[in-house]
């Protein structure tokens, strides 16, 4: 939701090198970097995995003062691979199947090609065999065609074979029409954007954080996004697109333990920003032509506000003859749109769900336009939403602590929690759990938080304590 912030651009960017600087090699530290929703730099730890040095890292990110947040979890982030056939799938070698990303040309020479994630491409001249089980190709030709670093998680195949075209096409998993390629962005915080994998199809979501430092376990990685959208196993490499328009934004590289079909916990991917990686190999991505006059307009994720919050909604479009002029039909009461810019601004009077047509039209009179919904709520009305933690897991020797995370309602929250293990509480006011648990076995608690209007939200865990 759009709202006024206390921390600039350039704070959190400083924060996050610092933050940068303290924080690789740490143990039990899983990422790191800028949460352009909380405004803030967030820290996610592993509390199992935690060390003296660990100890010492949270105390540096102390001085930061709630410029940085640390969200503790045991959900480490994890580089996909596995052996699911189906979809756009390409193999390197006789591993694990991934999935290809976008078909390019070498700017030098004009080969074919396509990249995929950096993961997938380890071993130099590896070949690289196609979903029908010939070879396509060869990954990481002379050694030059992988990253798995600080630098980023990307891979380019050179399509060597001959009976193999390129094309600008991305699988639409079956249940959607596919997709056409029309050229790249850079996809930010709330942009709509749909992958494509072997295993788990077409998913879609939208951009939850940008320039995210991911410690894999292995490796750490930098310049990374997440979205909201599902994924599994085999899905490495495959496509970002946004939902509308056909640009190309990222390649998969990981994700939680939580996939689209199994596991419990938030489901959440990351990518690597594509452009990075067609500069990277020197590559231009295979597309295809828009229609002449053609203007597209960015979609944009249904939106949500509180009568009275000031709100800055930012807008874009391509194609056609620049300049562009704005309007919008189904605005809340009390927003307004710049003729301009395309920036929707100012603070809704009247809650409500509204149902929302931006367009831009070029100077030659062609236009482009997007739906999405806005909903507006008053204070104290609306439902606050408790993030179900999953199945959690403990030891009677160890220290244990858990964040519990709530949205929506009216703040403040009060937190509580029924059935916790002998030796766990939680804070009525931050909902945070924690202490060390005296007994072993098995607990189903129950925890709610209730927002200021009393409005409650519930959810139910299992936790495993062990001796």
């Amino acid at each position: 939701m759009p709202h006024q912030v206390r921390y600039t651009a350039r704070q959190l960017t400083d924060a996050s090198r610092s933050v940068s600087a303290w924080a690789s090699g740490v143990p039990g530290v899983l990422s790191w970097g800028p949460d352009a929703r909380n405004n803030r730099v967030e820290v996610l730890l592993d509390p199992t995995r935690a060390t003296a040095a660990t100890t010492a890292l949270r105390a540096r990110l102390a001085s930061l003062g709630d410029l940085v947040r640390v969200t503790e979890s045991q959900d480490s982030p994890r580089q996909q691979g596995g052996n699911v056939i189906g979809g756009e799938k390409w193999v390197p070698g006789s591993e694990s199947p991934c999935s290809i990303g976008f078909s390019v040309t070498r700017t030098s020479g004009g080969g074919k090609a396509f990249l995929t994630a950096g993961h997938c491409t380890n071993d130099v001249n590896q070949a690289a065999y196609g979903k029908d089980g010939t070879r396509v190709g060869t990954a990481n030709k002379n050694g030059t065609g992988s990253v798995n670093a600080r630098e980023g998680d990307m891979g380019i195949v050179d399509v060597d074979q001959a009976g193999w075209n390129l094309a600008p096409t991305v699988w639409g998993g079956g249940s959607s029409t596919d997709v056409t390629v029309t050229g790249s962005a850079e996809a930010v915080v709330g942009t709509a954007v749909c992958r494509s994998g072997q295993t788990t199809g077409y998913r879609c979501g939208e951009v939850t954080k940008v320039n995210q430092s991911v410690d894999y376990g292995n490796v750490v990685i930098d310049g990374l996004s997440y979205s909201n959208a599902c994924s599994a196993g085999g899905d490495s490499g495959g496509s970002y697109v946004t939902a509308t328009g056909g640009k190309a934004v990222g390649l998969h590289s990981g994700g939680g333990s939580a996939t689209c079909s199994s596991g419990s916990g938030e489901k959440f991917t990351i990518f690597q920003p594509v452009n990075e990686a067609l500069s990277k190999f020197g590559a231009s991505l295979a597309t295809s032509t828009p229609q002449p006059g053609d203007v597209t307009v960015t979609a944009v994720s249904p939106q949500n506000s509180v009568v009275g919050t000031a709100v800055e909604l930012k807008n874009s479009a391509e194609g056609g003859t620049a300049p562009y002029t704005w309007s919008a039909s189904g605005l809340p009461a009390g927003l307004t749109i710049s003729s301009t810019t395309g920036t929707v601004t100012g603070k809704p009077t009247t809650a409500g769900t509204s149902n929302l047509t931006l367009t831009a039209t070029d100077a030659a009179g062609k236009k482009g336009s997007t739906s999405f919904t806005w909903t507006v709520t008053a204070p104290g009305t609306g439902t606050p939403t408790l993030t179900n933690p999953g199945s959690q897991t403990a030891y009677t020797s160890r220290p244990y602590s858990l964040q519990l995370q709530a949205t929506g309602g009216t703040k403040p929250y009060t937190f509580s929690a029924v059935n916790l293990p002998a030796g766990l509480s939680v804070n009525a006011s931050t909902g945070l759990i924690s202490g060390t648990a005296t007994s072993w076995g098995f607990r189903n608690a129950t925890l709610t938080v209730t927002d200021a209007a009393g409005k409650k939200s519930t959810v139910t865990t299992t936790f495993t304590i062990w001796s």
